[in-house]
C-alpha cells in the first residue's frame, strides 16, 4: 500500500497568457518518496513547483498540504536579499538553539559562515541555497534543477543527502544519472497532465514509450470509426 501524501495537487488548473497551460494535474507526495518531476522545456514544470510552494495561486483545483508540513523550495536561481553571509542566509528564522542545524549544514557544502554572498561563485551560492533547505528541516523539498554549477564531489553530496532524507522531495534536473540515482517514481507533466511511474528514473524511456505507443493505437482507433 503507498504510504499516504503529505502535500498533493488535486485537478490543479492554470493558464498563463490565455493559454491552458494545467489541464488537471494530480501529484501527490509521500515521506520516502523522491520524485522526478520530467517533461520539455515549457510543460510548467517550475510553475507546477510554484504553486506547491504558495508562491502563486491556481485557477482551480486543491492545493493540499497535511498540517505543519514544512516547504522549503530550491530555485534555479537562489535569492539572498537581506542576507550578508552565508549563516545570515542559512540560518533565517530559525531559533538560537537551531543554529547548530544552520553551522553543520554549511559545514557539510564547505562552506564558511562569514562566506560574503556578494561574493560567492555559483557554485558557493549553489551550496549555500541546498544548506538553507536541509537545515531548515522541511518535511517537502522541491528542488529546481538542483545540480546546477556543482561538481562532481558536490553531486554526489546531494545525492547522499537526499537518499538520506526522510521527507518528500520533487525534483527537476536535465541530470540523467543524478535522476537515476535519487528517484523512487517519476511524474511526468504532459499536455497539462501528470502521469506517474512508480518506479525510478531509469525506467521513464520505456514508459514513455508504451505510453506513446498506447495513444497512437487509441487515435488510430479512433480515426476508423470516423471515417
Amino acid at each position: 500500500m503507498a504510504p499516504p501524501p503529505i502535500a498533493a495537487l488535486r485537478d490543479v488548473r492554470l493558464s498563463l497568457g490565455g493559454s491552458p497551460l494545467f489541464l488537471g494535474v494530480d501529484i501527490a507526495l509521500a515521506r520516502g518518496r523522491r520524485t522526478a518531476l520530467v517533461g520539455r522545456n515549457g510543460a510548467g514544470k517550475s510553475t507546477l513547483m510554484r504553486i506547491l510552494a504558495g508562491d502563486i495561486e491556481s485557477d482551480g483545483g486543491e492545493i493540499f498540504l497535511q498540517p505543519g508540513t514544512r516547504v522549503r523550495y530550491l530555485r534555479q536561481e537562489p535569492d539572498f536579499s537581506g542576507a550578508a553571509t552565508a549563516l545570515d542566509f542559512v540560518a533565517a528564522g530559525l531559533s538560537l538553539d537551531d543554529l547548530w542545524r544552520a553551522q553543520s549544514a554549511l559545514l557539510d557544502w564547505s562552506i564558511e559562515d562569514d562566506l560574503p554572498l556578494a561574493k560567492a561563485s555559483g557554485g558557493q551560492a549553489r551550496r549555500v541555497a541546498l544548506a538553507h533547505a536541509f537545515a531548515q528541516a522541511p518535511d517537502v523539498l522541491l528542488l529546481d534543477e538542483p545540480t546546477n554549477h556543482l561538481d562532481v564531489a558536490a553531486i554526489e553530496q546531494l545525492e547522499a543527502q537526499l537518499l538520506a532524507f526522510r521527507g518528500a522531495a520533487l525534483v527537476v534536473s536535465h541530470d540523467r544519472r543524478f535522476l537515476e540515482t535519487i528517484s523512487t517514481d517519476v511524474a511526468w507533466l504532459r499536455q497539462g497532465r501528470v502521469r506517474t511511474l512508480d518506479k525510478g528514473y531509469a525506467q521513464f524511456d520505456a514508459f514513455a514509450a508504451q505510453v506513446e505507443d498506447e495513444e497512437e493505437k487509441a487515435f488510430d482507433k479512433l480515426a476508423v470509426h470516423l471515417k
